[in-house]
């Protein structure tokens, strides 16, 4: 039996997918007859800096043999009250850089998931009358340039996914719905083909 630990925020854990239940459900439902076992560690709100808190614990109680860490959107959220971004882009490469060498002392597989864009028009409305705060494409892109070159860096998997979902595949203009979670599914899925699983 392998296990594969996937930790993130809202996308991960499938918010909005009432379908299937989001990409990661999907992976699982594939390993099903392979002797993998899949772990939704996705928990909607988090950023890197909520996700190093809870790293270690979630790793000791799983012994994961492959890790995969889709979280980065929620760091590059504009706070407009407070004038800045929820986590400086610096801090969430400085966060990537831990989260990384943890993962390191669990396994060698380790990928990293990028951002998916938004539709900021839509999201917005709701995010910056409710929510006091926004999202751009152009930031969204920049963080995930900033992880990648982390992932490079470091020597593992990063996967794009800034190009795989449009707006048509967004349920909210934030989080995709099914058929935009399958997409993801099959971009994650080609790309774990190539770890022999």
């Amino acid at each position: 039996m392998k296990n594969i630990c996937v930790f993130g925020s809202s996308i991960a854990s499938g918010l909005n997918d009432f379908k299937e239940g989001g990409w990661c459900d999907l992976l699982k439902r594939h390993f099903l007859d392979k002797d993998i076992f899949v772990y939704n560690l996705g928990v909607s709100g988090d950023d890197s800096l909520d996700l190093l808190g809870r790293f270690d614990n979630e790793c000791k109680a799983r012994k994961p043999d492959i890790i995969i860490i889709a979280v980065t959107g929620n760091d590059s959220q504009y706070l407009i009250e407070e004038d800045r971004f929820r986590i400086d882009v610096k801090d969430t490469v400085k966060n990537f850089k831990q989260l990384i060498s943890k993962a390191k002392c669990y396994t060698k597989s380790i990928i990293i998931i990028g951002l998916t864009k938004v539709d900021e028009e839509k999201i917005n409305a709701v995010y910056i009358k409710n929510k006091k705060k926004y999202y751009k494409n152009d930031n969204l892109r920049r963080y995930d340039k900033a992880i990648e070159g982390i992932s490079s860096k470091e020597n593992v998997y990063f996967i794009p996914m800034f190009d795989v979902i449009d707006k048509d595949d967004l349920d909210d203009g934030l989080h995709p719905h099914s058929e935009g979670h399958k997409k993801m599914f099959f971009k994650i899925k080609e790309y774990l083909s190539k770890l022999d699983l």
